[in-house]
């Protein structure tokens, strides 16, 4: 159950990055890092599960892609629907995002696009953008579905490098090539590889040898993500020390999963991560936003309380809606899969 546990940590960390973010005037680099880390880390964990779901032989692209889409598509779509209605009628409650009717039918139809609001490609519900890059990858894979597992590796890994090797030289600065060549696919490819690793037997017991190169290894990707400034958080050699960070821990916690304590509570959030991270959003606005009303703004205790609200009501929001909403919903659409 290490793989939830590293799903948990990654909804925390863009949970965290919210709520450290939103009493501060202006960004802070190394706060918003914090939320970039936690969404490699997903892309990471997300190739991961899909080599090690599928086996090493073939399988069949049209059920695969039916899965995933009743899994991710549903509450997302529910969550931009609530979004986009609450911006109309109440547009005061939101700082980068607003009623667009184009953009609302872009953002259902997982398609990018250049929101002038958040000055990024980002839907209308701003998270979004992290589920167009999944849908991406469900959708790559499953056109590799005829291929064994080491085969939809290596050729998944070929094409993802391919584009962003062109979208390095190009620079594309139209929405729709510059998503696609984007180097951030490439957490994906490294979560691959550690599934194909963990289909073959060669990442279930890992030796003590092995294990602390890698720690240290991870350690120094982690140092290199938050140090490394070019004043942007998303900076491709941060970035570099993230995926090196991710892929190195999600190896560790797999690898020495059977030597590990088991973390029940961590556990059980990270079987909450999705709804974690799509109702996070909301917690932070309310419950920081109450503090930061009743306590002077500018005031250190008043930050403090903010950011532990925030971070409690937005773990328990997402609990909330995993159990009464994504659960139930999960149930009952698991007879159309």
């Amino acid at each position: 159950m290490s793989i939830q546990s590293l799903r948990a940590l990654a909804a925390i960390l863009v949970l965290a990055s919210h709520a450290l973010l939103y009493p501060l005037a202006e960004q802070t680099l190394a706060y918003g890092r914090l939320g970039w880390l936690g969404v490699i880390m997903f892309f990471v964990v997300s190739g991961f599960i899909m080599v090690a779901v599928t086996g090493q032989g073939q399988f069949e692209a049209g059920a695969f892609l039916k899965r995933r889409v009743l899994r991710v598509v549903p509450l997302y779509w529910g969550f931009t629907l609530l979004a986009a209605f609450l911006a109309l009628v109440v547009p005061s409650l939101f700082k980068t995002t607003v009623f667009d009717g184009e953009q609302l039918l872009l953002s259902l139809a997982f398609i990018p696009f250049y929101n002038p609001v958040s000055h990024g490609l980002h839907p209308l519900y701003k998270l979004g953008w992290t589920l167009n890059y999944e849908m991406f990858f469900y959708v790559s894979f499953a056109l590799l579905a005829a291929l064994r597992a080491r085969q939809r590796v290596i050729t998944l890994s070929l094409a993802y490098i391919g584009l962003s090797l062109i979208g390095f030289w190009l620079q594309p600065q139209g929405p729709i090539p510059a998503f696609y060549t984007s180097y951030m696919p490439l957490a994906f490819v490294a979560g691959a590889w550690l599934g194909l690793a963990h289909v073959e037997g060669r990442l279930a017991t890992m030796s003590k040898a092995i294990a602390i190169p890698l720690a240290v290894i991870a350690l120094a990707g982690l140092i290199e993500g938050f140090w490394f400034d070019r004043g942007h958080v998303e900076d491709s050699t941060a970035f570099l020390g993230f995926l090196t960070f991710a892929t190195a821990a999600t190896a560790l916690f797999i690898g020495t999963e059977s030597h590990l304590p088991r973390l029940h509570l961590l556990e059980r959030l990270g079987d909450a991560s999705y709804s974690i991270y799509l109702v996070h959003i909301f917690a932070v606005g309310a419950f920081a936003g109450l503090v930061l009303k009743m306590l002077e703004p500018g005031d250190g205790i008043a930050v403090v309380a903010a950011v532990a609200l925030a971070m409690a009501g937005g773990l328990a929001l997402g609990w909330a809606c995993y159990a009464m909403i994504e659960k139930p919903l999960m149930q009952r659409l698991r007879r159309f899969a």
